[in-house]
């Protein structure tokens, strides 16, 4: 008898450790629900290796995107390119942070951010882990604004993902009309 529970007790743990995925499986993909400001814009997600890539193409080049995680666990890398001319306005909030920025459209290299935190904006900067990083790419000789070619890649800070719980807003202005 005793030795029908010890195997009894072992195939239950067998079970157990066998139910929680095969060893090296890969998390779900994280599923998202946007809802764009402008239906002319258009949000494109891809994923791999655990790393988001979120295109955005906004013919208007001022627009907003809501995303909220309907399954799976919020990425740990999230970076998105931006197919806009200039960037004098970017804002990235969630429940707890809004993180600002802007690329100077007299100089591409020049780029402020900011962060708003109960009611009053303060400078954020590099090496502050909500810093986001923020590049032109482009095959243009002469990294310009108006930018004719390319995209603004902003990568999300992994500081932000993990705070933001299962929902985050960005919003983009070209240039100021």
């Amino acid at each position: 008898m005793k030795r029908g529970h010890i195997r009894t007790i072992l195939l239950s743990f067998l079970f157990a450790s066998c139910a929680s995925g095969p060893i090296g499986a890969q998390p779900e993909e994280p599923g998202f629900m946007v809802i764009t400001k402008n239906p002319e814009d258009r949000v494109d997600i891809q994923y791999e290796n655990g790393a988001t890539l979120i295109d955005i193409q906004s013919p208007s080049g001022i627009g907003s995107a809501a995303f909220e995680l309907e399954s799976g666990d919020m990425p740990e890398t999230m970076t998105l390119q931006l197919h806009l001319k200039g960037l004098e306005q970017f804002r990235l909030t969630s429940m707890r942070d809004q993180i600002s920025a802007s690329v100077s459209s007299g100089d591409a290299s020049l780029e402020t951010q900011a962060i708003l935190t109960s009611g009053t904006e303060s400078p954020l900067l590099p090496g502050n882990p909500l810093w986001m990083e923020i590049q032109i790419i482009s095959e243009q000789a002469a990294q310009k604004i108006p930018l004719e070619q390319g995209y603004f890649e902003v990568t999300i800070p992994q500081e932000f993902i993990q705070k933001a719980g299962r929902t985050f807003e960005i919003q983009w202005i070209d240039f100021y009309r």
